[in-house]
C-alpha cells in the first residue's frame, strides 16, 4: 500500500516546488500544496497522474523525498538548511552515487548493489556516517539517512534493496552537479 502513496507524495512535492514561485503568501502555498496532492490523484487513461509519472521516472528514494520535503517546508517558513549542512548532505549523496553508479553502468567488476539486499555492513558504516553528520550538526543528511533506513526496515517502498531507499539517479545527478557548482565558486 505504501508503494502507492510514495509516488503521490513525490508528485505533489515536485509540482509544488516547481509552481511555488507563482504564490505570494503561505495561504496560497498551502492551497497549491493541497491542489498538487489532489492533482496527483487525477486519473488519466485509468491511472493517476502520479503513477503515470512513476512509469517514466521510476520511484524516488526516501532521501530524495526528505530533501524535497525540507525544501517544501522552507517555503512555509521553516529555516532552510545551513550552507555547511547542505554541503555535507550533498557530499554524502555524491559519495554514495560514486560508489554505486559506476558499477551499475558496468564500469567496475564490484557489485555494491548486491550489498543492499543484506545491508548489515552497510548499515553499520552508514550509522557511523550518521553519527558524524550529527556531530557536525548536519541535520538534513542525518535525517535523510535515518528516515531512509527506517523506511527500509519497515519495507515502506516497493524495493527490497537498501540502495533504492538511499539514492536514486536524480539525487545522484543533483548532488554531483551541485557539488561541482559549489566547487567552481
Amino acid at each position: 500500500m505504501t508503494d502507492f502513496w510514495l509516488p503521490h507524495l513525490a508528485f505533489a512535492l515536485l509540482v509544488f516546488l516547481i509552481l511555488t514561485r507563482l504564490t505570494r503568501n503561505t495561504t496560497q502555498r498551502g492551497i497549491l500544496l493541497a491542489g498538487s496532492l489532489l492533482l496527483s490523484l487525477v486519473p488519466v487513461q485509468g491511472i493517476s497522474l502520479a503513477l503515470q509519472l512513476r512509469t517514466y521516472i521510476g520511484d524516488l528514494s526516501v532521501a530524495s523525498l526528505v530533501l524535497l520535503g525540507w525544501a517544501t517546508l522552507s517555503r512555509f517558513g521553516v529555516p532552510p538548511a545551513s550552507a555547511g549542512d547542505r554541503l555535507a548532505s550533498l557530499a554524502l549523496f555524491a559519495g554514495l552515487a560514486v560508489l554505486l553508479y559506476p558499477a551499475a553502468l558496468g564500469l567496475s567488476y564490484a557489485d555494491p548493489y548486491q550489498l543492499g539486499f543484506e545491508p548489515r555492513p552497510m548499515l553499520m558504516v552508514l550509522g557511523l556516517l550518521c553519527v558524524v553528520l550529527i556531530v557536525q550538526r548536519s541535520w538534513l543528511g542525518a535525517l535523510a539517512l535515518v528516515l531512509a533506513t527506517l523506511a527500509f526496515a519497515l519495507r515502506l517502498g516497493a524495493s527490497e534493496n537498501y540502495w533504492d531507499y538511499l539514492i536514486d539517479p536524480y539525487l545522484a545527478l543533483y548532488s554531483l552537479g551541485a557539488l561541482l557548482l559549489a566547487g567552481g565558486r
